[in-house]
């Protein structure tokens, strides 16, 4: 299988494993009333689709970086935000999870002990969370810039790319996006289309190219 062929597969499939995580992803009150298991499963495939990503992020640097270094500087970014990524998935997927079923059966003290551990994972996951959507964001913007000087890749993903980047970092830092389901949702789907637009892209890439 060519690199570019197997580079925008693992493109598309992290992208779709991160849609299909923030369709099922349960709410905070479906896990206490005993969804557990599904918020671990669909972490799980989150933290499945993280290396799949990362690989088609590297395929695609590997591409622009003939032409153009800040591609490599993106994938710096990304890697950042990728590692970010992680660590929310698990705070929040493993850890919460655990600690919400512990709650359900301790009380007193114990209880109050658990509660205080949950607020702060979900602080942890909080912070993570807007580390990858800045890295992200930032990655996605470097990746945008190079695709317009080389030209090796359609300038309108280009473009989208550099509106989803902009919107974000502009909507994050302003205080108006919500990490939840909904807010955070909205940006995983902006974000795979552009990796699934690119993914296509790649897949189509003659070797002579």
């Amino acid at each position: 299988m060519r690199r570019e062929t197997l580079g925008g597969t693992a493109l598309i499939l992290g992208a779709i494993s991160g849609l299909v995580t923030m369709a099922l992803h349960p709410t905070g009150h479906e896990v206490v009333g005993g969804q557990g298991a599904r918020s671990i499963a669909v972490h799980a495939l989150a933290l499945l689709g993280v290396p799949l990503s990362v690989y088609g992020a590297f395929v695609l640097t590997r591409l622009l970086a003939t032409r153009e270094v800040l591609a490599e500087l993106a994938l710096s970014f990304y890697g950042a935000g990728a590692v970010a990524l992680v660590l929310a998935a698990t705070a929040s997927g493993f850890i919460a999870t655990s600690q919400i079923a512990g709650m359900a059966e301790s009380a007193g003290a114990e209880r109050v002990v658990r509660m205080a551990l949950l607020e702060s994972t979900h602080d942890w996951n909080q912070a993570f969370t807007q580390i990858f959507v800045v890295a992200s964001s930032l990655a996605i913007a470097l990746w945008s810039i190079a695709i317009f000087k080389t030209r090796l890749l359609s300038r309108r993903a280009a473009i989208y790319g550099l509106l989803v980047a902009g919107v974000s970092l502009i909507v994050l830092l302003s205080g108006n996006l919500r990490l939840d389901i909904h807010g955070f949702g909205a940006l995983v789907l902006a974000q795979a289309v552009w990796s699934i637009a690119l993914g296509l892209e790649l897949r189509r890439k003659a070797p002579a190219d």
